[in-house]
């Protein structure tokens, strides 16, 4: 996926009901885990691997002397300045449920009435990725995917951007936007942005 080193290290004990619950101890083993990744790896910024893990960014910002993004609703002030007043965001999650005050707090959004959400979470083939029921079949979870941000549109036709919360959706960001014609924002998009915040390089062209 990316063209930049990246290391990936579990949460220990974390399963997915406790980050959904947002269990605040969570954040304690984030902040641990991650400075110890500053300290052995030199890691120079940090991300997750669900944007549920937004429930904790901003005592772990606070903790880090690194960027700190856990998830990609962070990015919403930002997508909001880029598309029309009047426009809204389609947000594609994996639990709507866990989409709530104090996620959306914890990254800076203070209005969700711009935010547009589907859920995937009981959609045959999607569900299979959150159940752990073993293989799916990832042509049908494209579609389904694709027909949730569809659906937001049809709905909906002042969305001027889809952004997917989930980190198992970026595959599917090509498909989403060849359907929409919208731009479309996801961990990958996150992530890069970070890499490319701390790893400037020197000038050369014209001046």
């Amino acid at each position: 996926t990316y063209d930049f080193p990246v290391l990936l290290k579990p949460v220990p004990n974390l399963g997915q009901k406790r980050l959904f619950d947002a269990d605040p101890t969570i954040a304690d083993e984030i902040i641990a885990l991650a400075k110890d990744m500053v300290q052995r790896e030199g890691i120079r910024a940090l991300s997750s691997g669900c944007g549920f893990f937004g429930n904790f960014q901003a005592v772990v910002a606070e903790a880090l002397d690194i960027p700190v993004a856990l998830s990609t609703l962070v990015m919403v002030p930002w997508i909001s300045t880029l598309i029309k007043s009047s426009q809204k965001i389609g947000v594609l999650t994996a639990n709507a449920a866990a989409l709530n005050e104090n996620l959306f707090s914890n990254c800076r959004i203070t209005d969700t009435s711009k935010l547009v959400v589907k859920d995937l979470r009981h959609e045959p083939e999607f569900s299979c990725i959150l159940e752990y029921r073993g293989v799916f079949d990832n042509d049908k979870v494209k579609q389904e995917v694709v027909e949730k941000a569809v659906e937001i549109i049809n709905e909906n036709e002042d969305i001027g951007a889809i952004l997917l919360e989930c980190s198992n959706m970026p595959p599917y960001a090509y498909a989403i936007q060849s359907e929409t014609q919208l731009p479309v924002f996801d961990f990958i998009t996150l992530i890069k942005f970070l890499h490319t915040s701390v790893t400037q390089a020197p000038y050369c062209g014209w001046i």
